[in-house]
């Protein structure tokens, strides 16, 4: 009964757009006191707890390192240098969204933010180019999945709490399924460019491509220093989000000159407010995971899904269904605390490597943020460009259908996640 009552308050705190945070908090609470035999103590006790640990330290500091980096000018030398290596093939500016979103990937760790900072100067420069609005925005929203696969990740950090998994083999094993999402979209890009006859951004120039690429030196050198100063054991992940943000600021405000007390106070500002936020959702996930132990759903879940299966594969793709689902209703931040603590068990009793599936979890969300209604990137790009998400929504498709292939094969092929992890993690 108190379970029972618990999902269906939740459902509907949800459903009238209460805030998902207090969403949680109110059905949990609802719960405890249905229980009648648990403090209520608990619910205070088990919120502290969720946040109040050293890797979660991480994740403000990697949040202020992405807004310094994007209010200080380092977006606008990315797509300058994208765009000298990729700029000359046909639909160059699309190439250039999505390569820049690459390079843009190894510094926000967030794929709003990513889209918001591409978003703003790639989409009003493709349209001015010829380019379909819809598609400038579906190509800019579907590229910016590249920033939580591509480390430093937050939905990795995240996750690496909950599974109590490393931080580090984590973003080890987010480079090569990264940099195969971002091919494959640039796939489906050039196919489109064919087809609608989009324009290139003129000869490729070997002169160009060293001039943008010194000056974007010191922000790519910067994921090279994140993580191998994690990887080398210098610095734990924690300690390498404050070298980023250190760095950052040097970047922005000594060597390009572009960073201002004003950039200062608005990067402060922005990254104030997102981690207020992603820290209460985290401290009421956590008593809604307690919750969940509590009742045995994860250990009642995994039974019933051994029954129906016994395969690890065929296992895997229900989780992939399931987690590709949820994407159109929740946003990454709740499925990682919620459902992730459901369904661990049962990753532990098939001997699905948890990095792995950290990131077959992570490319499940990338997805799930281009899926209406709950599409973070897509309501960025689509408030950019200025039209209905659902036109936008259709112009990424292509992108979906590749997305989804990739996620199987990255599923089914367990080394291409693992090859890093395994080299340089021992």
């Amino acid at each position: 009964m108190p379970l029972t009552v618990f999902f269906a308050s939740l459902a509907l705190f949800l459903v009238v757009r209460i805030p998902l945070a207090f969403s949680m908090g109110m059905s949990s609470l609802l719960f405890l006191l249905l229980a009648g035999n648990i403090p209520l103590m608990v619910l205070i006790q088990k919120t502290f707890s969720g946040v109040n640990t050293y890797p979660m330290l991480a994740l403000p500091l990697f949040i202020l390192a992405g807004a310094i980096m994007n209010v200080g000018g380092i977006a606008r030398r990315l797509i300058d240098c994208a765009g000298a290596f990729v700029g000359h093939i046909r639909g160059g500016l699309a190439m250039v969204n999505i390569v820049a979103s690459m390079f843009f990937g190894g510094v926000s760790g967030s794929a709003v933010a990513e889209a918001s900072a591409l978003g703003t100067v790639l989409i009003p420069g493709m349209v001015a180019r010829g380019y379909r609005a819809d598609f400038a925005a579906a190509v800019t929203s579907c590229a910016a999945t590249l920033g939580i696969i591509i480390p430093p990740s937050i939905p990795m950090i995240l996750y690496a709490v909950v599974s109590e998994t490393s931080v580090g083999a984590l973003f080890l094993a987010g480079f090569i399924p990264g940099i195969i999402v971002g091919l494959a979209q640039m796939g489906v890009a050039y196919v489109v460019a064919t087809r609608e006859g989009y324009p290139t951004e003129g000869a490729f120039s070997l002169a160009k491509v060293v001039r943008a690429t010194r000056e974007a030196m010191w922000a790519l050198v910067m994921p090279v220093i994140i993580l191998g100063s994690i990887v080398s054991g210098i610095c734990t992940p924690t300690e390498s989000a404050g070298i980023a943000v250190v760095y950052g600021l040097v970047v922005s405000a000594m060597i390009y000159r572009s960073l201002d007390w004003r950039k200062l106070w608005e990067a402060v500002h922005q990254t104030v407010v997102t981690t207020a936020t992603i820290m209460i959702i985290i401290g009421f996930g956590a008593i809604v995971g307690w919750i969940m132990a509590y009742a045995k759903v994860p250990t009642t879940l995994a039974e019933f899904t051994l029954s129906v299966s016994q395969s690890r594969w065929v296992i895997l793709l229900m989780v992939n269904l399931f987690l590709l689902i949820l994407g159109f209703f929740m946003h990454g931040t709740p499925i990682i605390l919620i459902v992730v603590p459901i369904i661990l068990p049962l990753l532990k009793a098939l001997n699905v490597d948890l990095i792995h599936f950290g990131i077959i979890l992570t490319v499940n969300i990338g997805i799930g943020q281009q899926t209406p209604p709950m599409a973070s990137c897509l309501l960025v790009t689509s408030a950019i460009a200025k039209l209905d998400i659902m036109i936008v929504a259709r112009a990424a498709i292509p992108f979906m259908i590749i997305m989804t292939g990739v996620l199987l094969v990255i599923t089914y092929v367990p080394g291409i996640s693992l090859l890093l992890p395994s080299l340089f993690m021992q």
